[in-house]
C-alpha cells in the first residue's frame, strides 16, 4: 500500500509543477519581449558619439585587472577585461554588456510582478514601463558600473521578495551572495542594505533578525568583499579619500530640487512605483520591502547623491504597482480604464520626448552640439579625444630629441591619460603616465625623467613640479564644444627633480 502511494504521489503533484514551470516560462518570455523592445530602441544608436572619458578609463583598468581601484570596485574592470580578451577594444561590445545587464533586470521585473500575483498583462506592463523609461534606455549609452549595479539591486530585491513571500529563510544566503557581488560592483548598494535593516527594525519583520539567516547572508557578502578590502588596506584606503571629494562634487551638481525632479527619469514608472509602495504596505508580510524604496531615496537625498542612485530600488515597487493597477483595470469599465491609462501613457511619453536626447544619442553629432543638448548630458565627455591625441603628438614630436629621450607624457586627469593610452600609440606617442585616481598606481617603479610634456594641467598647477615651463599647444576639438578639456594647455616642463621624487607630492591624487 505504501509503495503504491509513493508511486502515485509524483503523478498527483506533477500538474502543479508543470503549471508553475509554464507560468515561469511565460513570465520570462514576457520580460524578454519588453527587453527586446528596449534593445530595438537603443541598438541603432550604439556608440554614436564615441568613447566617454569614463569608458576609456575603464578600458585602461581592464588592461590592468586587479582586486581594487581608487574610485570603483573591480567587477567592471574584470568585465572589461573579458570583453577586451574576446572582442578587442570594442566600444560596441563594452556597451552591449551594459545593455545586457539592464535587459536582465527587465526580465527580473517581470518575474517580481509574477511573484506578487500579477498576470501576463501586469508583467508586460511593469517590464515595459521599466525598460522604456529614460533610465532603462540609457543603459546602452555608456559602459559603466551603474548598469551592473542596477542588475545586482534588482536581483537582490527579487531574491528577498521570494524569501518573504514564501517564507524561505535560506534565500538570505543567496541574497548575501548577490549583495557581495553588488559591493564588488559599486559601493552604493550599501545604502540598500542599510535601508533594508532600518525597514526590518521598523516592522514586525524584525523577527527575522533574531534568526541566523540574515547574518549568514551578511557574512557571505563581506566575504566576497574581502579581497577588495585587502587591496584598500594595502593602498592606504584611497577610496575613502575619493568618496569625500566625489560627494562634494555631486552635492554641487545635484541640489535637492534637481535630485527630486530627476526621479522622473523613471517616467510613468515613478507613479506606478508610488502606487506599488502602498500596495506592498497593505501586505503585512511585505511591509519591510514597502519601506525600502522611499528610505533609499531619502538616504541619497540626505547624502546628496546622484538622482539616479536610488532608482533601482523602485523596481520592486513598479512590479507591485503594476499588479495593483492590473487588479483595478479588471474591475473597471472601459471608460475608467481609459481614464486611468491615458494619463500614465501621456506622462511616460512626455518624459521620453523631453529626456530621450539627453540619455540616448538619437541626434546626429552636429545636431547634439548645435542644439546644446550636451549641456544637460554626459555627451560632452565623448567629444574631442582623437583631437587631444593629435595635439599631444604634434607637441611631442616638435620637442628636441634630448627632451624626448629624457622625457615623459604626463596627463592631468584620468580621462586624458586613458585617451592618450588608447589613441596615442598609433600617433607615435610614448607610454603615457598619470597620477589621477587609479592611474597613480599604473607606472614603472623607477621614474628618473627630468622632463615632462604636461597635458591638461592648469596654470596654477604647473609651478609645483616645474623649474621652467612653456605652453606649446592649447587643447580644442573640431566641434569647439566647451567640455572639460577644451582650453587646457599642453606644457613643456623642466622638472625640479626626477619625476619619481615628485610623484606623491605633486602628481598622485585620489581626489576627483
Amino acid at each position: 500500500m505504501s509503495r503504491a502511494v509513493a508511486h502515485v504521489a509524483p503523478a498527483v503533484s506533477a500538474p502543479g509543477v508543470e503549471r508553475s514551470t509554464t507560468s515561469l516560462r511565460v513570465s520570462v518570455g514576457v520580460g524578454a519581449v519588453a527587453a527586446a523592445v528596449e534593445a530595438a530602441v537603443v541598438l541603432p544608436f550604439l556608440g554614436r558619439y564615441g568613447w566617454d572619458r569614463d569608458e576609456l578609463y575603464f578600458l585602461s583598468a581592464a588592461r590592468r585587472p586587479a582586486l581594487g581601484y581608487v574610485d570603483f570596485p573591480p567587477v567592471t574592470a574584470w568585465i572589461g577585461w573579458l570583453v577586451r580578451t574576446v572582442f578587442g577594444s570594442s566600444l560596441d561590445a563594452l556597451r552591449l554588456t551594459s545593455l545586457a545587464a539592464m535587459l536582465a533586470a527587465t526580465i527580473l521585473v517581470a518575474l517580481m510582478t509574477r511573484a506578487l500575483g500579477g498576470g501576463a498583462g501586469a508583467q508586460l506592463g511593469a517590464a515595459l514601463v521599466w525598460a522604456t523609461s529614460p533610465y532603462g534606455l540609457a543603459a546602452a549609452s555608456i559602459f559603466h558600473p551603474t548598469w551592473f549595479d542596477v542588475l545586482c539591486w534588482v536581483a537582490l530585491l527579487s531574491t528577498l521578495l521570494v524569501a518573504f513571500l514564501r517564507a524561505r529563510p535560506r534565500l538570505w544566503l543567496v541574497a548575501g551572495a548577490v549583495a557581495g557581488a553588488g559591493l564588488e560592483t559599486k559601493y552604493t548598494i550599501a545604502f540598500l542594505l542599510a535601508a533594508l535593516l532600518a525597514a526590518l527594525l521598523a516592522t514586525d519583520d524584525r523577527r527575522m533578525l533574531a534568526t541566523r539567516w540574515p547574518w549568514l547572508g551578511l557574512a557571505i557578502a563581506l566575504l566576497l568583499l574581502a579581497p577588495n578590502l585587502v587591496w584598500e588596506a594595502r593602498h592606504g584606503w584611497p577610496s575613502v579619500h575619493f568618496v569625500s571629494s566625489q560627494n562634494a562634487k555631486t552635492a554641487s551638481d545635484t541640489p535637492p530640487t534637481t535630485y527630486v525632479a530627476q526621479q522622473l527619469f523613471l517616467g510613468a514608472g515613478l507613479v506606478v512605483a508610488g502606487i506599488g509602495v502602498f500596495a506592498l504596505w497593505r501586505r503585512p508580510r511585505l511591509r519591510a520591502l514597502a519601506l525600502v524604496p522611499p528610505l533609499v531615496t531619502l538616504l541619497f537625498l540626505l547624502e546628496r547623491g546622484r538622482a539616479y542612485y536610488p532608482l533601482p530600488t523602485d523596481s520592486i515597487a513598479v512590479a507591485a504597482g503594476a499588479v495593483a493597477i492590473g487588479a483595478r483595470l479588471r474591475r473597471a469599465t472601459v471608460a475608467r480604464r481609459v481614464a486611468l491609462l491615458v494619463p500614465l501613457l501621456a506622462l511616460h511619453a512626455a518624459v521620453l520626448v523631453f529626456a530621450l536626447p539627453t540619455v540616448l544619442p538619437v541626434r546626429s553629432t552636429a545636431s547634439m552640439v548645435g542644439s546644446g543638448v550636451w549641456r544637460n548630458s554626459w555627451y560632452k565627455d565623448e567629444i574631442g579625444w582623437p583631437e587631444l591625441a593629435d595635439e599631444t603628438a604634434r607637441a611631442w614630436n616638435a620637442l628636441p630629441a634630448p627632451d624626448r629621450r629624457d622625457g615623459v607624457v604626463l596627463a592631468r586627469n584620468y580621462g586624458e591619460a586613458s585617451a592618450l593610452e588608447f589613441y596615442g600609440p598609433s600617433r607615435g606617442l610614448p607610454h603615457v603616465l598619470g597620477g589621477h585616481l587609479s592611474w597613480q598606481y599604473w607606472r614603472p617603479r623607477s621614474l628618473p625623467q627630468r622632463f615632462a610634456l604636461l597635458v591638461g594641467f592648469a596654470a596654477a598647477e604647473v609651478g609645483r613640479p616645474c623649474v621652467t615651463s612653456r605652453a606649446v599647444a592649447t587643447i580644442d576639438n573640431r566641434w569647439h564644444l566647451d567640455n572639460e578639456e577644451r582650453g587646457r594647455r599642453i606644457v613643456a616642463c623642466r622638472l625640479k627633480a626626477p619625476l619619481g621624487a615628485l610623484w606623491r607630492r605633486d602628481v598622485a591624487t585620489s581626489s576627483l
